[in-house]
């Protein structure tokens, strides 16, 4: 097998003739199955008679169980047209350049360069013009001059902007009635693009390797044959090639994620190991001599030894609360050695998170944040340019569903336009921001009243209420009436507890529901002209009712929770009220209430368990329907198709698209739910990764499953996303040095207080035995250190790598002379379509 250079032209003509008047489907219009109206006809009619007088063919199909479609193929003129309307940045013939390296590839290149999935090619783009179209490599090829993701985009774009009003009226806030307005009216009922086939196969490849059985290739085969290499980096080219820009932007931020994670996971883990080392000293110390008193044990020999607390260590030991109120004479020997290993072993557990290391690990994480968040401005700048989308949001068009309320004098163009004023877009912001700030006032009463909740029925003992004095004086008998008032406080404990959760649970959802409903009717209100300025408000919205869902809980353990513990029967309690107690379980050695074991295991509780619905829905899920699907298909084996049992097989036009239609029909917008998520890990990772060094190791294993399970259901599970373009990964990077900012102080707080009298370096002995710096000066010092390291670091790495910035002014040099020549230089070397050299 050899490797050569085969023009564009040459690939499309070595391809087979089949189906080629399939080839150029690329979306597929459901009609609702309702019988029509006048009005719905006739808005019918409208929009398919403008859509062909633009060159758009349309074929009307019945498929299986009476559904009517209608399938879109855009003109290959009405595309260009498009594409010079939207500005949009294309390959051109001009003599492209590389950057020389100045001796060979090192060893660092060439292991990299194993890692590598991506070969595709660079080349020197400008904005599409269709009076210089001889200009652009491999326009003389309609089936490839456009790749696959802009061949979906566009014809989206057609669909959307077709309009079929008779005059401009934005009286019920419609600024232009296409696709969007037909569905609203219920004409179509569902619209979808075509995965691509082997026959549909729309790419631009400069370098292909000759084998006479492999010339036609399965585009989503080849996506998945790189992207299931674990141990690779992501076909990112491929993925924007196929997906669109939008989609490459977040699995290039996810990878870039994971690569970084490996650093604090590795820290963590030492962290881990040296606190289990760690804690098996003070046990043996504690053990022999507990809180400095005399401690007696037995040792392998049976003699007891007696020791002294002389070591000088002042940390805060976790000692439950048991050992603090000495023995019980009712209990035999055998059952105080039970609790005294019981609690042992709970002490064992909780130390190895609270060690020497503790701060510097969170001095690690801090800093960390800021080495990923400015690695990504790099990485994202890098490939804004190289995916030639760096002006696309000064350029982006306005949303379909904007209207205008008045008309003006475009400053530039000198032409008239509608536009919104910005008082009235100002005030609808504020009116949004008030109403979601009393949103989320209202979740954190609802957590709070849960608590409160747990508090008072613990106190009361309403659900199982206390044994009555008849009842225990017929017993006759002080151990077992101690014994039966145990037990019901634990039931009622037990049953509270689960009440509780139960109506927290219920709490969260209803306002969840309720929450997101009302942010996407706020965000359409809002009114903004740029899909970009749309998905940021909506954005910020939604990630303001995550942020407080997922850390309130965990912010109110970590700082609230000991205030309300007490350190004994006439202490603490909510509202004043001593008895109306959420007790932390645990107390140190000087019988104060210690909440930090209950935060590590709920930090822990929650990176384990929360990626686990969205497996179960995503892996298990399909996994189960497909069995079910081959049961009921059991004996009829002509009717079942797999969908990734090979596009060959489904060469009828009517078979790919009932195949696409039964496939899941994702979310809008598949990156919104994604970057939720992992937003909201790295958050926990952020601001409570201080108390659970192994957060980063349970990220990392998350994410590399998930990322390669998104990667398999995008292409094989769900109907195809519409590819959408974007500059970068919009408001998530500023939401991430967000919680930067947010972790740092967190952190300090944690180590100041929730962890007060760690045996670390932070901390020394003062002549009464504590501390001699008093918590607000830890926090304050540590965030100060963090605070000042994180500036200069932002500060030394610049957000644009060198060699972006010269690529950048040599193209724009370049594109500039071509356009004034008018033709390539006649030195140059084959492009894509066989006129120029592709740019490394």
């Amino acid at each position: 097998m050899t490797t050569e250079y085969i023009p564009l032209t040459t690939q499309a003509k070595e391809r087979p003739n089949t189906n080629m008047a399939d080839r150029r489907v690329t979306a597929v219009l459901v009609v609702s199955p309702e019988e029509p109206d006048e009005e719905e006809k006739q808005i019918r009619e409208d929009f398919e008679d403008r859509l062909r007088e633009r060159g758009v063919e349309l074929k009307e199909l019945e498929l299986e169980e009476g559904v009517t479609v209608v399938t879109v193929s855009a003109g290959f003129e009405l595309m260009c047209k498009c594409a010079e309307e939207i500005k949009l940045s294309l390959p051109t013939v001009a003599e492209c350049y590389e950057i020389e390296d100045e001796g060979e590839d090192g060893i660092i290149d060439k292991i990299m360069g194993f890692f590598e999935t991506d070969q595709e090619v660079d080349y020197i783009s400008a904005p599409f013009r269709w009076d210089k179209k001889e200009l652009f490599a491999g326009i003389e090829d309609p089936d490839t001059f456009f790749r696959s993701s802009l061949r979906s985009f566009l014809t989206h774009h057609i669909l959307i902007r077709t309009d079929v009003s008779k005059k401009k009226d934005t009286s019920d806030g419609i600024n232009i009635r296409g696709l969007n307005y037909l569905k609203l009216k219920g004409v179509y009922t569902d619209v979808f693009i075509l995965h691509d086939r082997p026959s549909t196969l729309h790419r631009r490849k400069a370098f292909k390797e000759v084998d006479e059985d492999s010339k036609v290739v399965d585009p989503r085969k080849e996506l998945w044959d790189s992207w299931k290499l674990w141990y690779k980096f992501q076909p990112l080219w491929k993925i924007r090639n196929y997906f669109g820009e939008k989609i490459a932007f977040y699995f290039a931020w996810i990878e870039l994620y994971i690569m970084t994670l490996i650093l604090p996971t590795i820290f963590g883990i030492i962290v881990f190991v040296y606190g289990i080392v760690y804690s098996g000293r003070e046990i043996d110390l504690t053990a022999t001599n507990h809180t400095g008193t005399n401690h007696t044990r037995t040792n392998d020999t049976g003699t007891n030894n007696t020791g002294t607390n002389n070591t000088g260590i002042t940390n805060c030991n976790i000692v439950p609360e048991i050992l603090n109120n000495g023995t019980d004479s009712n209990k035999s020997v055998s059952e105080q050695g039970l609790e005294t290993s019981v609690t042992t072993a709970l002490y064992d557990a909780f130390t190895v998170f609270n060690n020497p290391a503790t701060p510097w690990f969170s001095l690690a994480l801090c800093i960390w944040g800021t080495l990923f968040v400015e690695q990504w401005k790099r990485r994202s700048n890098s490939l804004k340019y190289e995916w030639d989308v760096s002006n696309f949001e000064q350029l982006e068009p306005d949303r379909p569903q904007f209207y205008g309320s008045k008309t003006r004098k475009n400053p530039i163009t000198e032409e008239e336009e509608w536009y919104y004023p910005f008082y009235r877009l100002y005030l609808k912001i504020s009116f949004s921001v008030l109403t979601i700030a009393f949103m989320v006032l209202l979740v954190i009463a609802s957590t709070l009243g849960v608590i409160v909740f747990r508090a008072a029925f613990n106190a009361g003992q309403w659900l199982v209420p206390e044994p009555s004095a008849a009842t225990l004086a017929a017993l006759n008998n002080d151990t077992l009436a101690a014994a039966m008032k145990t037990e019901h406080k634990e039931r009622n404990d037990l049953y509270t507890s689960v009440l509780s959760s139960v109506l927290n649970a219920l709490a969260i959802m209803l306002l969840g529901f309720v929450y997101e409903k009302l942010a996407y009717i706020l965000t359409n209100w809002e009114n903004h002209r740029t899909q970009t300025a749309y998905d940021d408000a909506l954005i910020i919205k939604l990630f303001a009712f995550q942020f407080v869902n997922n850390y309130a809980s965990l912010i109110y353990i970590a700082f609230f929770k000991e205030g309300v513990s007490g350190t004994d029967d006439e202490s603490g309690g909510m509202f004043g009220n001593p008895k109306w107690k959420d007790t932390c379980g645990y107390t140190d050695s000087g019988g104060n209430p210690l909440c930090y074991p209950m935060l590590v295991m709920q930090v822990a509780v929650l990176l384990i368990l929360k990626p686990m619905p969205k497996f179960c829905k995503d892996v298990c899920l399909p996994i189960v329907l497909g069995l079910i699907s081959k049961l009921k298909n059991r004996g009829n084996n002509d009717n079942v198709e797999a969908v990734n049992a090979g596009p060959e097989k489904t060469t009828e036009l009517i078979d790919i698209i009932e195949e696409d239609r039964k496939l899941i029909a994702g979310d809008t917008d598949f990156t919104l739910s994604e970057y939720t998520e992992k937003c909201i890990m790295y958050g926990i990772i952020m601001l409570f990764g201080t108390v659970f060094p192994l957060a980063p190791l349970v990220a990392l294993i998350c994410n590399m499953v998930d990322v390669r399970v998104d990667g398999y259901r995008i292409l094989w599970k769900n109907r195809r996303y519409i590819a959408q373009r974007a500059e970068d990964i919009g408001i998530w990077q500023y939401i991430l040095e967000l919680l930067n900012m947010v972790g740092v102080v967190v952190n300090s707080l944690i180590l100041a207080f929730t962890l007060k009298g760690s045996p670390s370096i932070i901390y020394k002995e003062g002549k009464d035995g504590g501390n001699e710096y008093e918590p607000w000066m830890v926090a304050f010092a540590f965030e100060h250190v963090c605070f000042a390291l994180k500036f200069i670091v932002s500060y030394i790495i610049p957000d644009v790598p060198s060699d972006v910035q010269f690529k950048m002014r040599k193209e724009q040099f370049q594109v500039n002379q071509l356009f004034e020549k008018g033709q390539p230089k006649k030195d140059s070397k084959p492009s894509p379509n066989g006129d120029s050299n592709p740019a490394v």
